[in-house]
């Protein structure tokens, strides 16, 4: 005979929840903080020599170019924007973090605004692993976690070593219970938290 268990619905109080402040939330590799520097340099610095050259071009002369009022003060703009392409990447890097739980990842991200994004793996319908030309180059991936009914991502968490995605890519594709022919076999009881994803962040092997 069947035991059947009665339903139980208790009240929680909000003193008791827990708050995104207490969550243990861990950054993304040290080299994402350098890939941001790095692509935001290229894109200042594409922006100063497209600017010398227009107003190369509109003055006539590189001496007129010098004199010239309006190529002065743009001058100073872009000069104001490499000095904050040099401190923005340090805290793009601090404002985003992830936490893995037994039942669901979270995600934070926001200078300004913060916002935390939470998924339960139930939800959770495909887990794609990207790596584009510069992240390759530093060894990092972006992990995708797509959920049934939309064609975006749900949840992108970008900056991880190669291969710590992988292994969290894996464990979330296990909970989910999503098939996946490429996926490795794993203890699908073991979490893997700090202790087991924080590897070299330039060789993208996490520590065993």
């Amino acid at each position: 005979m069947t035991e059947t268990t009665a339903f139980s619905n208790k009240e929680c109080s909000s003193n008791d929840l827990e708050t995104p402040e207490a969550m243990n939330f861990e950054p993304p590799s040290p080299a994402y903080k350098t890939m941001l520097l790095v692509s935001t340099l290229i894109v200042v610095l594409a922006v100063i020599a497209l600017n010398l050259t227009v107003n190369l071009v509109a003055t006539g002369s590189l001496q007129s170019l010098l004199t010239s009022v309006g190529a002065i003060v743009v001058s100073g703009f872009v000069l104001l924007g490499a000095i904050l392409s040099l401190i923005l990447p340090k805290f793009m890097w601090r404002s985003k973090g992830y936490q893995l739980r037994e039942h669901d990842v979270h995600f934070r991200r926001g200078m300004i605004w913060r916002h935390v994004t939470s998924l339960p793996y139930v939800r959770v319908q495909h887990v794609e692993l990207e790596s584009g030309p510069v992240e390759r180059y530093f060894k990092l991936a972006t992990l995708k976690f797509y959920t049934a009914g939309g064609g975006s991502a749900d949840m992108s968490i970008p900056g991880l070593p190669y291969g710590v995605a992988s292994k969290i890519r894996t464990f979330v594709i296990a909970r989910a219970g999503v098939a996946d022919s490429d996926s490795t076999e794993m203890d699908h009881g073991h979490i893997p938290n700090a202790h087991l994803l924080k590897g070299d962040a330039a060789s993208g092997k996490p520590t065993e």
